[in-house]
């Protein structure tokens, strides 16, 4: 036995208990690792705006110092003093005081490169160096341009022009504070360099995941993790752009750059409109979770082999009782073949089904069985008596049988080995029509369609009209579905089971009936026994006799008039069906009979050894009966008396053409030649002119001059013995009979032929003398 489809049921359980504990491993395991994704991804954010944050409050503390220690020294008095005068020597304290003041401000903690004091209206500049001219100073055209902008204090980048691309001293931030403060015209300007390489160092330094910068209102790079970046402008940057749009003071979003995702947390400043930003590597911020992944899916794979092994033990233990049970379906005799795509339980209830289908089907062949035996009268009384409840025999006050046959095969598209798949046709139908609490179990004995139908009518008629009804039903039904003619017989109605080997018979021989009433009938033995006569009725001996006659003449139009005629006579008589059946077997007698007297045997007449009076017997209308002795008796026995006759004209011509042919130089007549033979001269000559085409005279005479042209030519007999002997009262009349029938005399005849054979016997001695001379050449 093939083990792949023995274990189809066990892969099913085993996947199935597998899933069931499977799918809630897997689930935990997807959902812990998203949680802890979402968690470490959150934390990521919420860390790198914290991280933005402080680190723009770190910028933010040290430019408001810065701010705060400039304010303060513009609006000292010296400072204000000397934006009134020049400083040279006469001005020698308050140059100290000033230098001072702007060594003071340069202190490590701010991280300013230098100080500048400018003096508009007196053109000079004062830094930690000294003074100097400011319109000759190397920082006169960034300063003037700072003189314009309409604020009093703020920041700005400056890229010192001494330092070569890419140092990280280049680029500055420059705070410029106008004196006096908040003054339109202002006469001074203080001037604070804070390098951009100050402002990196304020960045977050290791640990800290991601890229930071901070970008001015410019929107250019003046603090980077990368020193290299400074300066750089970034107004046209999409990730830049992005968050110029967005339009809000903070936020978090990722997106993609260079085809690589990056998280992007900034920060914008109300202080110094500057943007801080950090930007995050995804694959940064999710290579905590992938380790948390990694140990998840260890985890679910330890529990997945788990629950493997309890699946396999468990789907195991449950199987064996259904393969125990498939083990006993496989060992069934009638188990077919089996099919990848059914398991075990398929084939389990399948088995059922068909046991339960046999079962059922039993039981229904069992009760067409006892009801088969019931008609035939091979049940007991204790056994009737069992079954009785079960079929529902009890509630009936009376039965009927009911008998169905087939009319005929002709004019339809069946034949007769057709019969039993029809029978069974009639059967189902009668089924269908039939309540099932009003019949028994419909069956098929022989030709017949049986079924017993019950009644709970009170009176006989009632019951009567009831199977009539159903009868017609079905006969419709037949009619409709196969185009089929049935005839019914119906029998009396009975009270109890015994009686229905009786009521069988009796529907059988109503149905006989149908055969003077014709197709389609519908019959109750009680309607055909009601009309019959008590006096006798005659045969009717005289049709019988004038179709012997007919047949005796050959004439088969008539004897089928007569038989045609002889059926509906008998067929409208007040009798009995068995008075029927014997009017017809003395009709069959009478012909078989004639067919004896001339010479035939009966089993020349029987074809294929059929039993001729069951034959007959079988036939179910006046019409059969009619075709069948026109086909069967009639048409063979006037086949067989034309045969004899013929026979015996042939036999009675090969006669007299011996007589002539022996006996022609006597005196041959028709008269001897009947006499000879026992029949009547005028019958031997019209046998003779039938058969030979000739009259016997004329047969006679050719024969004769046939006679003397072969003496003529073979001997020396004169004509005049030769009409002698051939019976010609004068030579005269043999001369003039043979110049009539060959143009000449016989004289002429004679010479003519010797002459040919004269000629043929020069040609043939010529031929030879040249043949020879040749030969010898």
């Amino acid at each position: 036995m093939n083990n792949h489809h023995r274990i189809n049921f066990f892969k099913k359980l085993f996947l199935f208990c597998f899933c069931i504990g499977i799918v809630p491993v897997i689930t935990l395991g997807y959902f812990s690792y998203a949680k802890s994704s979402a968690l470490l991804l959150d934390k990521a954010n919420r860390s790198s705006a914290e991280s933005v944050e402080q680190t723009r409050l770190r910028f933010e503390q040290k430019m408001k110092m810065v701010d705060n220690t400039q304010t303060q020294f513009i609006g000292a008095s010296a400072v204000i003093s000397a934006m009134e005068q020049r400083l040279d020597s006469s001005n020698y304290l308050l140059y100290e005081d000033l230098i001072q003041s702007i060594h003071r401000l340069q202190t490590y903690e701010f991280g300013l490169a230098e100080v500048y004091l400018v003096n508009l209206y007196q053109d000079w500049i004062l830094d930690s160096r000294g003074q100097s001219s400011f319109e000759q100073h190397y920082l006169a055209k960034s300063i003037d341009a700072y003189v314009g902008i309409p604020k009093a204090s703020f920041w700005a980048s400056m890229k010192l022009p001494w330092y070569e691309d890419g140092n990280p001293l280049q680029w500055n931030m420059a705070l410029v504070k106008k004196i006096p403060n908040n003054s339109i015209k202002p006469m001074g300007l203080l001037v604070a360099i804070l390098p951009c390489i100050e402002l990196n160092k304020m960045l977050p330094q290791g640990g800290e995941p991601g890229e930071f910068y901070v970008l001015d209102d410019k929107l250019r790079v003046i603090a980077s993790a990368h020193p290299e970046q400074v300066g750089i402008d970034l107004s046209k940057d999409p990730v830049i752009g992005q968050i110029q749009g967005e339009q809000l003071e903070a936020n978090q979003f990722q997106t993609d750059i260079g085809n690589e995702a990056y998280g992007i947390t900034y920060r914008k400043s109300s202080y110094n409109s500057w943007t801080y930003v950090n930007k995050i590597h995804i694959r940064d911020i999710k290579q905590e979770s992938r380790a948390i992944g990694w140990l998840t899916i260890a985890i679910c794979l330890s529990l997945l082999l788990f629950l493997l092994l309890l699946s396999f033990q468990g789907s195991r233990q449950l199987y064996r009782p259904i393969r125990r049970l498939y083990d006993i379906v496989l060992k069934a005799p009638d188990t077919p073949k089996l099919s990848p795509r059914k398991d075990e339980l398929s084939w389990i209830e399948s088995k059922l089904h068909m046991l339960l289908s046999n079962q059922a089907q039993m039981s229904h062949q069992l009760k067409e069985f006892f009801v088969h035996k019931l008609l035939q009268g091979a049940v007991g009384a204790n056994e009737i008596m069992e079954r009785s409840d079960s079929l529902g025999l009890s509630s009936w006050k009376s039965m009927r049988v009911l008998c169905v046959r087939i009319d005929t095969m002709e004019s339809t598209n069946y034949n007769e080995w057709d019969r039993d798949l029809l029978l069974f046709a009639i059967h189902n139908i009668t089924s269908e029509l039939i309540a099932a609490e009003l019949r028994l179990p419909p069956v098929v004995i022989n030709e017949f369609q049986v079924t017993v139908i019950g009644s709970h009518a009170e009176h006989p008629g009632e019951s009567k009209a009831e199977a009539y009804e159903q009868g017609k039903a079905i006969q419709t039904a037949i009619q409709d579905y196969l185009k089929l003619s049935v005839s019914m017989g119906i029998s009396s109605a009975i009270t109890h089971p015994a009686d229905m080997p009786g009521a069988f018979l009796e529907a059988k021989e109503a149905l006989a009936y149908g055969v003077r009433l014709g197709y389609e009938s519908i019959l109750f033995l009680e309607d055909m026994h009601s009309p019959l006569m008590t006096v006798p009725v005659t045969f009717p001996q005289h049709i019988v006799s004038e179709l012997t006659e007919q047949i005796r003449l050959l004439d088969e139009g008539k004897a089928n008039l007569l038989i045609e005629e002889f059926m509906a006579v008998v067929a409208d008589k007040s009798i009995s069906h068995q008075e029927f059946q014997l009017y017809l077997m003395r009709l069959l007698v009478e012909l078989l009979r004639l067919y004896q007297d001339n010479g035939g045997q009966m089993q020349d007449l029987v074809l294929n050894e059929k039993a001729v009076v069951s034959e007959m017997f079988l036939l179910k209308s006046n019409k059969e009966i009619v075709v069948w002795f026109q086909m069967s008796v009639i048409r063979p026995l006037i086949a067989h008396i034309e045969q004899r006759r013929d026979s015996l004209y042939t036999s009675i011509s090969d006669q007299i053409l011996t007589i002539i042919h022996s006996e022609y130089d006597t005196p041959l007549t028709l008269e001897l030649c009947g006499a000879r033979l026992s029949y009547h001269p005028e019958y031997v000559g019209r046998v003779f002119r039938k058969e030979t085409g000739f009259a016997f005279g004329e047969y006679l005479s050719g024969y004769r001059l046939q006679i003397a042209k072969k003496w003529l030519v073979e001997t020396d007999m004169t004509v005049t013995e030769i009409s002698e002997r051939l019976m010609y009262n004068k030579p005269q009349n043999f001369i003039r009979y043979f110049r009539k029938m060959e143009q000449i005399t016989p004289g002429q005849y004679r010479e003519l032929f010797h002459s040919k054979s004269k000629r043929a016997a020069e040609q043939q001695e010529t031929s030879s003398a040249e043949t020879f001379a040749a030969k010898k050449e």
